[in-house]
């Protein structure tokens, strides 16, 4: 779980110099580097710096696109993005709803699977959530350099079977490169790369899901610190 000075004044001092200057079109790593010696945050503490503050630009533009209902809508999923932002939660890792309005975390998984138990778990989670919307049809897909990742596709089509969700999972070589090239539906990701390359509106599958099934609270970047 976050430590109690994650989330403490010094941090958001800093968010509010490192989006200053963000503003002003410093590019974001060097600045995150200066800031984050500046006011002597840790290692987690910079990469929640990094994930969870944009411009205000951009953080209004990706907030606009953003649905809640999927209902007879297609979507396409960024597999591993969303289950296992999903799964980081049971974790314990820290989530964080960022100024853009998308739920995000630190688990910095680098492409390994090591919890087959909680990360199944979190993918019946998330078919438990589509499937409560209705969907027209769910399109999974997963990045093939991930270990296992057959395997995983495998288990997540048995699932959406299993909860009555039409559609299918697919093997890429860049869910990226997929994902931004689609222009029906809607897409479920929190990556800002293919957000910010395509117009398809987005859905927070992660956000959604746990607040519906546990009524989390996350860290909101959105509202002012206390």
């Amino acid at each position: 779980m976050p430590g109690k000075d994650e989330f403490s004044p010094v941090f958001f001092s800093a968010a509010a110099d490192y989006v200053y200057f963000l503003e002003r079109g410093y590019a974001d790593k060097p600045l995150l580097k200066l800031i984050g010696d500046r006011f002597g945050l840790s290692r987690r503490q910079r990469h929640i710096l990094f994930r969870g503050f944009s411009t205000g630009r951009d953080s209004l533009r990706r907030r606009s696109r953003l649905l809640k209902s999927i209902k007879g809508l297609q979507v396409h999923l960024d597999a591993y993005n969303v289950i296992l932002t999903v799964m980081n939660h049971f974790l314990g890792n820290p989530l964080f709803i960022c100024t853009d309005g998308l739920l995000r975390d630190v688990g910095e998984n680098h492409g390994h699977i090591r919890d087959s138990r909680r990360f199944q778990r979190a993918m019946e989670q998330v078919c438990s959530w589509l499937a409560a919307q209705e969907p027209e049809a769910v399109l999974a897909v997963f990045d093939s350099p991930v270990s296992h990742s057959a395997d995983h596709a495998g288990r997540f089509k048995a699932c959406m079977d299993a909860h009555g969700l039409s559609g299918d999972t697919d093997l890429a070589r860049s869910a990226d490169y997929v994902l931004k090239r689609r222009s029906e539906g809607i897409i479920a990701t929190s990556d800002s790369v293919i957000i910010d390359a395509t117009a398809t509106p987005i859905v927070d599958i992660p956000r959604h899901t746990l607040e519906t099934a546990f009524s989390t609270n996350f860290p909101d970047f959105t509202q002012p610190p206390d």
